[in-house]
């Protein structure tokens, strides 16, 4: 007797999409209200149209877990990660396979506790500075916009981490030049049909004009570093002295410059971001606020002095991280590109499928938390932590490539709160509208103008 195979069908597509462009120019709308919307009303696995693009949203744990983890070698980075390429090359970022296991071994060190232990110190510092910048708004009363004050400190970390000394005025170019090229990579994401890089509009002219000027910098800071034969105290250092263990060899040139350009972008965008929702998060919640207040000063008035050793000890203050994290998470979206065809919920999931795990939507889940849209530091309490679901909450993603940067990225948190909220509090301006803008990473759309009130 002859047996009848039933091929599984793939995701359901919704009906609601634009005649040529399908739901591309939806999500660029509202990109939250869509994902929403779509997983509401066709479930849990739904079909995307795109132009030149299969593209499905995948919004429960376990098909994050099996994405991320479980058969994480059938996928590699989705789409909008190509359009990383041109300015973070193989990066760990955006690499795959074996030379991003290579990689990722190369570049491990680099974020060792005893390296955070050495940067502590240059952290304090760094937010110190901060806070005699926000102390001149305060003593004038004066509005400021938190956003760009928290990307100019973060930059500063990750600046001096990465290049140590001598390099303060070609580090500020570099950082001007990073986010230039990150703007650009949002106006290619939001394209509803792409135009490739080679082709000589104005748009690509104004791109590889930027793309040049920063490798040639970046490319002269790691020449003379590699000339001079001095190993400094720095991430660079770090990067250019790793050496494979099986084969002895050194990195490239093109490949230090590629982990250099990634460190700088993620080390920079996303704890920005994550700062400033924080702080809006604390100044719309004055319980948690006064709560957080209460144990730096309990801790500090004690005695303790602020250090790698002692940051741990601050649990509300790295609660309130994680919750800000939770309601505001900067990688809001994480994507992988199925290699080979394959199955999950039931569903056929065709090769080179782009594959999107909604971190924000898993966030926000009535499914998973409780009174979810309200701001709660105590979910993430010591004796309750680990109960959560690492699959359900994923801020700094999941499976083999969660961020590497992700030790580094919380002590810098830390310390900056600490630092910043035992001087001040803050103050939203009366009549400012705040407004989630997901693009690469989940930024405020018009800024963050607040109040810093001396304590």
């Amino acid at each position: 007797m002859e047996t009848t195979i039933v091929k599984k069908t793939v995701p359901p597509f919704p009906k609601e999409r634009h005649w040529l462009f399908g739901h591309a120019g939806m999500l660029k709308d509202d990109a939250f209200g869509m994902i929403k919307f779509f997983i509401k009303n066709y479930g849990n696995m739904v079909s995307l149209s795109f132009p030149f693009s299969k593209v499905v949203i995948a919004s429960n744990p376990e098909f994050a877990r099996y994405v991320l983890q479980e058969n994480s070698k059938n996928y590699t980075k989705s789409i909008a990660y190509d359009m990383l390429k041109p300015l973070l090359g193989l990066g760990l970022l955006t690499s795959e396979g074996d030379y991003w296991k290579k990689q990722r071994k190369l570049s491990q060190p680099a974020f060792h506790k005893r390296k955070l232990d050495e940067w502590t110190e240059m952290m304090i510092e760094m937010a110190q500075h901060t806070a005699d910048l926000i102390r001149r708004h305060s003593e004038q009363a004066e509005a400021f916009d938190v956003l760009p004050l928290m990307t100019a400190l973060t930059l500063d970390v990750i600046s001096k981490a990465i290049f140590s000394t001598g390099v303060e005025d070609k580090a500020k170019i570099v950082s001007d030049q990073v986010t230039l090229l990150n703007e650009y990579t949002i106006e290619k994401l939001h394209r509803p049909i792409p135009v490739p890089d080679y082709i000589p509009t104005p748009f690509n002219l104004r791109q590889k004009k930027a793309l040049g000027l920063l490798d040639k910098i970046v490319y002269e800071i790691i020449d003379k570093r590699q000339a001079e034969g001095v190993s400094k105290d720095d991430l660079l250092s770090m990067l250019i002295d790793a050496k494979d263990e099986e084969t002895g060899e050194s990195m490239s040139r093109i490949q230090i410059r590629d982990e250099v350009m990634t460190i700088f972008l993620a080390g920079n965008e996303t704890s920005s971001n994550a700062l400033t929702w924080t702080i809006y998060m604390l100044s719309q919640n004055p319980d948690a606020e006064q709560k957080m207040i209460d144990e730096i000063d309990e801790k500090l008035n004690s005695g303790i002095e602020l250090n790698f050793k002692t940051v741990g000890e601050f649990h509300y203050v790295k609660q309130v991280i994680e919750e800000s994290m939770r309601l505001n998470p900067p990688a809001w979206l994480v994507g992988r590109r199925s290699i080979n065809e394959d199955e999950i919920g039931g569903y056929h999931i065709e090769k080179q499928t782009n594959v999107l795990i909604p971190i924000v939507y898993l966030h926000h889940s009535e499914r998973f938390w409780d009174e979810p849209t309200k701001f709660k530091p105590e979910r993430f309490a010591p004796e309750v932590r680990n109960n959560i679901d690492r699959f359900v909450y994923l801020p700094f993603g999941g499976g083999p490539r969660v961020c590497i940067g992700n030790n580094f990225a919380m002590l810098e948190m830390e310390v900056i709160l600490i630092t910043l909220y035992r001087e001040f509090r803050f103050r939203l301006k009366e009549g400012f509208v705040v407004e989630q803008d997901p693009l690469v990473t989940l930024r405020p759309r018009y800024g963050m103008m607040m109040y810093a009130e001396k304590r």
